[in-house]
């Protein structure tokens, strides 16, 4: 499909990962085939006529326009920013990969893109990745997600992300075993070995009431020691601030 349907555009600082705390401009995307338990988007569960596009950058105010969009109207939209990083976000945006295939390559010499995705769709990621600059990779646990296992999908995923600037976020709860920690560490070792690795403790929203605590969380990283250099510890610095 040559459009795409969206929740929001707006800028603001990145407030998770190795890039926390850098303007962005936020392309939120609509639709996502997961159901994390610790998701903090449940607009993307929703088929939203409109979407809202900030009226100034960093105001915090918006203004409707209709869903779906084409990407001649996206790339007019992102005129009022003045920020030169977009954030690719959802939602996952790899669920509209052929949207992307069509519009990045006329955008992407204006922008760095960066791609912040679920890690479990290597076959749209391939459909994208010539016109993306970084990736920001969700690893998903069971026990974080209370889903299946996504393994075999995110071997296949990181397997296709050599060359590109990449780091790996996984979530972790209080019931996150030290086994899916080590299994999560080899996988990155093997095939992405000197990608950032973060353990983002879950913000308590919805059903889940408690974080990690800071031994667990010392815990797994001596216990990382043992397969990556770059390890660290980071959490939603944006809900913390206050601010989209």
């Amino acid at each position: 499909m040559n459009t795409a349907r969206l929740i929001e555009i707006f800028q603001s600082l990145q407030g998770e990962g190795p890039r926390v705390g850098e303007p962005m401009v936020f392309i939120r995307f609509q639709d996502c085939a997961l159901s994390c338990q610790f998701c903090d988007t449940p607009a993307s569960f929703r088929r939203w006529p409109t979407f809202r596009l900030e009226v100034t950058p960093q105001s915090e105010q918006f203004e409707s326009h209709d869903n779906p969009v084409s990407g001649r109207q996206l790339s007019a939209f992102l005129e009022r920013f003045t920020c030169r990083t977009l954030s690719l976000t959802g939602g996952e945006p790899l669920q509209h990969a052929q949207f992307l295939r069509h519009w990045l390559p006329q955008v992407s010499p204006q922008y760095n893109i960066l791609l912040e995705t679920n890690g479990v769709l290597p076959d749209a990621l391939s459909q994208v990745l010539p016109w993306v600059d970084i990736i920001s990779m969700d690893l998903k646990l069971p026990s974080a997600t209370g889903m299946r296992e996504y393994w075999t999908e995110h071997e296949a995923f990181l397997a296709r992300c050599q060359g590109k600037s990449l780091y790996v976020k996984a979530v972790v709860v209080p019931e996150t075993p030290e086994s899916e920690i080590r299994r999560a560490l080899d996988l990155v070792k093997r095939l992405a070995p000197s990608a950032p690795f973060i353990l983002q403790p879950v913000t308590p929203r919805g059903s889940i009431s408690q974080s990690v605590q800071a031994k667990q969380l010392a815990q797994w990283l001596q216990v990382s020691k043992e397969f990556l250099s770059d390890v660290r510890v980071m959490g939603q610095r944006h809900v913390e601030w206050g601010i989209l």
